[in-house]
């Protein structure tokens, strides 16, 4: 009886130090080779399933840049990733059929995926799952550039949950409020939280489990930066940096991890800098000045801050007008921004992006719930 015993607790030791082994093993692969590994028995699919590991993987992966373009002549979408800064790419698998389709935001390798509907969709390249989210309350007047169809993609670290952020306009169009919903992904509907004074000037910038809007005001000077913190889902302002001059245009970015503000000075025909402040993670109430980058010559009506600007391979990208992607290395002596790769054929949009193995089916965020 004894005897028995004893073999089956070596039996289980052996079995959880098999288990530890493979855990190990699984840490060393990339998130591709992780997708075909969930498919070869139940156990190895609720390893690679379980919150905890999913985001330990995560930690692991290298952040990389994303270009998604509506090829319209063929009737298709083409999501890339930018693989290294030669320009080599691969395209994903199309994520599903619509001409209008554009990407809101990327957050922990999931696609916020947006149409001129209103719909909203989440999806992984990797696994190639997706979840289609209940219709926002207010869709009205809803395209890519509208505001009305601006949504952020979050992850709040502390409960481990995805929320999708949305704003539109107030009841009175000069009173100059815009009212926010969120939806929880597994959840049932979106949830009013609130609103605030001021015009946010793009769908919103998330970075450590905040969701970050500069909202502009008659005057640039007056702009603030409003913070949704994800798990309280309150609001909170801070005002801009003190800075000599605002210049015409300034946005928020995410590199490295922290927020940035982007400031543009200059005028259309002559030379225009963008200065990159970073906002200090400790305190969250002093930026740093990190880079002063020259930006090319485009045209006379070239005049603007670039919305998109990321951080990869240690270098800073920027995307200018719709077909022109430009690196700057702050290793070189040069303080310029150079062509990263050819005119692209179709206008295209660029976000960071991290391949990963965050799974999207339903019963997964159910059970987190």
């Amino acid at each position: 009886m004894g005897g028995k015993k004893k073999a089956r607790t070596v039996e289980e030791n052996a079995r959880v130090l098999c288990s530890d082994a493979l855990t190990e093993v699984f840490h060393r692969l990339p998130a591709r080779t992780l997708v075909s590994c969930r498919l070869v028995c139940k156990s190895w699919m609720s390893v690679l399933t379980d919150l905890h590991y999913v985001h330990e993987h995560l930690k692991k992966g290298q952040q990389k840049l994303l270009l998604f373009a509506n090829d319209r002549a063929n009737d298709r979408s083409l999501a890339m990733v930018l693989t290294d800064d030669t320009g080599s790419m691969y395209q994903l698998t199309r994520p599903m059929a619509s001409r209008s389709l554009f990407v809101h935001n990327s957050c922990n390798g999931l696609l916020c995926l947006g149409d001129s509907t209103g719909a909203v969709e989440l999806f992984n390249p990797m696994t190639r799952e997706s979840v289609a989210l209940p219709m926002p309350m207010y869709t009205a007047g809803s395209s890519q550039f509208s505001s009305c169809n601006w949504h952020c993609l979050g992850f709040c670290p502390s409960t481990k949950k995805y929320k999708v952020v949305h704003f539109y306009p107030g009841a009175h169009i000069d009173s100059f409020k815009v009212r926010f919903e969120i939806y929880t992904v597994g959840g049932k509907a979106w949830r009013q939280i609130g609103s605030f004074h001021g015009a946010p000037t793009d769908r919103g910038v998330h970075v450590n489990g905040a969701v970050y809007y500069l909202t502009r005001f008659r005057y640039i000077v007056s702009s603030r930066i409003n913070c949704l913190n994800l798990e309280s889902e309150k609001f909170d302002a801070m005002m801009l940096p003190p800075r000599k001059s605002y210049g015409g245009q300034c946005s928020l970015a995410e590199l490295d991890g922290r927020l940035c503000l982007l400031v543009v000075d200059g005028v259309p025909e002559g030379p225009r800098t963008m200065d990159i402040l970073m906002l200090d993670s400790d305190d969250k109430k002093s930026w740093t000045h990190r880079y002063h980058i020259s930006l090319p010559w485009l045209m006379p009506s070239c005049y603007f801050t670039p919305k998109h600007t990321l951080f990869h391979d240690g270098k800073i990208w920027v995307q200018l007008l719709a077909r022109n992607l430009y690196c700057y290395d702050p290793s070189s002596s040069s303080g310029e921004l150079k062509m990263a790769c050819p005119e692209s054929e179709f206008p295209f949009s660029t976000h960071t992006f991290i391949e990963s193995i965050v799974p999207l089916r339903q019963d997964y965020f159910i059970k987190q719930i």
